[in-house]
């Protein structure tokens, strides 16, 4: 070489005459690199930043690799592997612009590296541009004349530019040397579905059952050609037939089914696709997303049902991935059965604790049933788990409260508003329950704060309006302000015994006796269970002189609760006391 070595190449890929003749819009790109001889010291230098270039790609450090291998070209102009490498680079990016740049320059340098072309035609298969890719896989086959897999690609690429004819022309060879594989099968099926061949797919497939009678996918291959082609019968036929063959594969089941549900045979349909919930090779995540479905017609009860039923049998046939257990948690949330959705919850974090749903759910309804002791515990191991969770230390927090823990409530409470929360609904309950935990300090000034900016968040908060509502009345302040709440708070949730109540004691202590008595009756018939409403009931038959009813109350009220005190007292002496 001399030392000014000029190389001309002009490849088909980027523009041969006799190929632009054929296609006038193929551009020609003439690539013309200059190289040079190169010292030793110029020859060490590359190689070691050759070795640095890889070592920054291996850590996925872009821009020191792309700055090694391009000083390698300002010394070498001609080291091919420095352009292979930052084609490399530039593709993974998605700089397909970039990556083919490179890469044509790789290849016009080294004209006989597989991977070189292998990237080139990945690069151009990216761009659709069939027609570079088609010759690229030519050069490729030329280099590597054994690999069929190749041919597969060059037929691919052959059908994508519309040339059916020498597509198929290709599978047809490749059948001689292969047979009628799955592969050739499948390429050649997309040709005869484009022309319209129907009759011509199907002897295709009917040959491939004929020479591999016990093969229930192919079964499948022929039943989907129909199918798609509406011949609904024809499937049917077909996927019956393959059924006879497996009667567990559920993608036979499912392709009954789906015939099924349009011939309007849902109860047959859903039968077909139970056995097939019950397979555990058919994908959880595709079970999963079916029952998610049923979702938008709830709370049908026939969609509850199925929900239920198949949710159920996801976790029998996947009894160790988390998300079948989470999943049916959800449908019995859903119809509301708390208790075993429960237990479905807990047996979801026992497989996998990395979840945040999963918790979220399961401390939801530790909430409502009241149960702190199992709040709380739970809530702490979330919040081990989870620290910038918010919502965890709202339901710690409220764990405390039920527990009557009221300094420890407030500390979480607060530590939630520390938060950005986004849901104003959550905020103002979050400071309505520190309203109610001011309360229970007996710090008034603060629990009054605390209910005020709940409701100037959410003016129609009702928890928040009862409760302030209620304390004050305690308290014997502001009992107008009280009223307004409460009757509010009644208007915005009808037949709520404990908002009933509520605005009964109020009025009781406005000693508007006889409204006291119609709201406290109101309250005893939405809930009869509650000792507090008749106890409240017979104080208030008690102002309006009533004696005997007000014992007759007092008495139902010490039947569902002998722990008070105060109301044996009112009993033994027949009189009110505060």
């Amino acid at each position: 070489m001399t030392k000014q070595n000029i190389l001309f190449t002009l490849l088909i890929v980027l523009g041969v005459s006799s190929y632009a003749q054929k296609k006038k819009n193929s551009s020609q790109e003439f690539l013309i690199i200059a190289g040079k001889d190169l010292s030793i010291t110029d020859s060490n230098k590359v190689l070691q930043l050759y070795y640095n270039g890889l070592k920054e790609k291996v850590v996925q450090n872009q821009v020191l690799a792309i700055e090694s291998f391009n000083q390698i070209l300002k010394i070498d102009p001609l080291n091919h592997p420095a352009y292979y490498e930052l084609a490399q680079i530039y593709f993974k990016k998605g700089d397909l612009a970039n990556a083919r740049i490179y890469a044509q320059k790789a290849v016009t340098i080294k004209t006989d590296n597989e991977w070189y072309w292998l990237l080139m035609g990945n690069i151009y298969q990216q761009q659709q541009d069939y027609e570079l890719l088609n010759y690229t896989l030519d050069e490729i086959i030329k280099l590597s004349p054994d690999k069929v897999e190749y041919n597969f690609d060059k037929a691919n690429a052959l059908f994508m530019m519309g040339n059916t004819d020498e597509a198929l022309l290709i599978y047809n060879n490749l059948e001689n040397k292969l047979g009628l594989t799955d592969e050739v099968l499948q390429g050649r099926q997309r040709i005869y579905l484009k022309k319209g061949n129907i009759k011509k797919a199907v002897a295709d497939l009917e040959q491939l059952i004929q020479n591999n009678p016990s093969e229930t996918r192919y079964y499948l291959y022929l039943g989907d050609l129909y199918y798609a082609n509406q011949m609904p019968n024809e499937a049917l036929t077909v996927y019956n037939k393959a059924k006879e063959l497996d009667s567990t594969n559920p993608f036979t089941r499912m392709a009954i089914a789906q015939i099924l549900e349009t011939q309007k045979k849902p109860e047959e349909a859903y039968e077909e696709i139970k056995i097939a919930f019950e397979q555990p090779d058919f994908s959880i995540d595709q079970k999963v997303k079916m029952v998610i479905q049923y979702f938008d017609a709830f709370p049908n009860p026939l969609a509850l049902k199925k929900a239920e039923e198949l949710s159920e049998i996801i976790t029998k046939a996947h009894p160790n991935d988390p998300k079948s257990f989470s999943l049916y948690a959800d449908v019995l949330f859903q119809k509301g059965d708390f208790a075993n959705a429960k237990t479905a919850y807990e047996k979801a974090l026992s497989l996998n604790k990395n979840v945040f749903a999963i918790w979220d759910q399961l401390l939801r309804i530790q909430l409502y049933s009241g149960n702190s002791k199992e709040l709380i515990k739970t809530g702490e191991e979330a919040i081990s788990l989870f620290p910038n969770q918010y919502s965890l230390y709202f339901y710690v927090g409220m764990g405390y409260l039920q527990d009557k823990n009221y300094s420890t409530a407030v500390g979480y409470l607060n530590n939630t508003l520390n938060f950005d929360i986004e849901s104003i609904a959550l905020k103002a309950q979050v400071y309505s329950s520190l309203g109610d935990a001011y309360q229970g300090q007996k710090k008034f000034k603060e629990s009054a704060e605390a209910y005020d900016r709940a409701l100037a968040l959410e003016p129609n908060n009702t928890y928040a309006l009862n409760n302030y509502a209620y304390y004050l009345s305690l308290r014997d302040e502001n009992l107008a302000k009280a009223e307004k709440m409460s009757i509010k708070s009644n208007q915005l949730e009808k037949d709520n015994a404990s908002f009933q109540d509520t605005y009964a004691w109020i009025l009781f202590k406005l000693k508007k006796y006889e409204e006291a008595k119609e709201w406290m009756q109101k309250a005893i018939q939405n809930n009869p269970n509650s000792a507090v409403q008749f106890e409240h009931l017979g104080d208030i038959f008690y102002k309006l002189g009533d004696t005997n009813k007000a014992l007759e109350n007092w008495n139902k009220a010490w039947k569902i609760d002998t722990s008070n005190p105060l109301l044996q007292k009112k009993i033994n002496e027949k009189k009110y006391f505060e």
